[in-house]
């Protein structure tokens, strides 16, 4: 999904989380239960989330993050819940998002979906692993448009999961640029529509969905784009996900991840792999770097705060935590150009404030020091 707030180059000037608003909105549904590790919250229906910040590729942004919880308090399903975000920033960039989760028949069936509109101003480096090149020299431009996905996935033996996929995306693109980059050559140039068919599969063995603390997760995903389907785009995307999470110290869990992706065919340049910035080397300008294959390796240490002193208190401990990490990647066009020393890294730290302290849905913020520069990310949910 595209659930991100990142800011690139500056500080935010200001993040204003509503923690009076999300205490108020708290409703009980059951007694906390007391324990040694930690105390277990009352379970909570709504959280919104006011967001003002300010970087220098968009000024001023305001927006809002709306979270409905389904089903609070349930010790049978994991957490099911619809999420609304809305930003604007004063030069003009606008992005909607709404992204429903669900948990049914006691975690039989995961149903996923996003939908997004954006109209976002962009900055386009070329393509391969070495494009270094500053942001002034590149070829801006304006996509605009609707894009989507839905996921259905069954679990059909113990944390064994898979489904079909169906994706879209249609964007209107509008070339800004006078550096010779975004060139008739490139694919996707002018945008248009692609539509893809595929499937999941997914192995969960972890404790948590939100706050993993042990367990393993492995996904595969493969998806088909196709005239057939409506798509204007003939390719194929395949991605590999594995992750570990091994607990430590009583409060806090080691995490590694490795994702492997793979494109090939008329791959609309926006489709491309790369990095994200926000997910992965956290703080890199998302499409920095960007072609057909992508190779990720991150590893992350995280905690809620240790039973101490004034930490103790439950409403600090239920809520507040932090985290951090350490992450390399690199594209390549084919899969024989990955090299050693083609590992771009990064490393930051972050801070966490659980929206849902029942389940540990967080606001994370992240601080990323990767090319050269300090770049915040901030978002839901933890980055893997």
């Amino acid at each position: 999904m595209s659930r991100t707030i990142t800011a690139h180059r500056t500080l935010p000037v200001l993040v204003l989380t509503a923690t009076t608003l999300l205490s108020a909105m708290t409703t009980p549904t059951r007694s906390p239960v007391e324990a040694s590790s930690i105390a277990t919250p009352d379970a909570q229906r709504w959280a919104f989330v006011p967001i003002l910040m300010s970087n220098a590729e968009t000024g001023v942004q305001g927006g809002a993050l709306v979270i409905r919880f389904l089903n609070p308090g349930d010790t049978v399903n994991k957490s099911s819940t619809v999420g609304f975000a809305a930003r604007l920033s004063q030069k003009g960039q606008v992005e909607v998002n709404l992204f429903p989760e669900w948990y049914l028949n006691q975690n039989l069936y995961h149903i996923t979906a996003d939908f997004n509109y954006i109209r976002w101003p962009a900055d386009y480096y070329g393509q391969g692993n070495g494009s270094d090149i500053p942001k002034d020299s590149a070829d801006s431009y304006l996509a605009q448009g609707l894009n989507g996905d839905a996921t259905v996935e069954r679990e059909w033996f113990r944390n064994f999961s898979a489904g079909p996929q169906a994706l879209f995306n249609y964007e209107e693109i509008d070339p800004k640029g006078t550096h010779g980059l975004l060139t008739d050559t490139v694919t996707g140039r002018k945008g248009g529509l692609t539509s893809g068919l595929g499937g999941v599969m997914t192995y969960d063995g972890r404790d948590a969905v939100y706050w993993a603390r042990r367990g393993t997760f492995l996904r595969a995903k493969a998806a088909w784009y196709r005239e057939a389907w409506g798509s204007g785009f003939d390719y194929d995307s395949y991605c590999l996900e594995a992750r570990q999470f091994i607990p430590m110290f009583g409060t806090g869990a080691l995490g590694v991840s490795a994702v492997l992706q793979l494109k090939g065919g008329d791959v609309p340049f926006r489709d491309l792999s790369t990095a994200d910035g926000d997910h992965n080397l956290r703080g890199l300008v998302r499409g920095k770097y960007r072609d057909n294959h992508l190779l990720l390796l991150q590893s992350e240490y995280k905690s809620y705060l240790p039973d101490v002193g004034w930490l103790s208190s439950p409403w600090i401990r239920n809520r507040l935590g932090y985290a951090v990490f350490a992450e390399t990647g690199q594209v390549a066009h084919k899969t024989e150009d990955f090299a050693w020393e083609g590992f771009r890294s990064d490393f930051g730290f972050g801070l966490r404030y659980a929206l849902n302290p029942a389940q540990r849905m967080n606001i994370r913020v992240d601080i990323g020091f990767v090319d050269g520069t300090v770049a915040p990310a901030i978002n839901i949910k933890e980055a893997f």
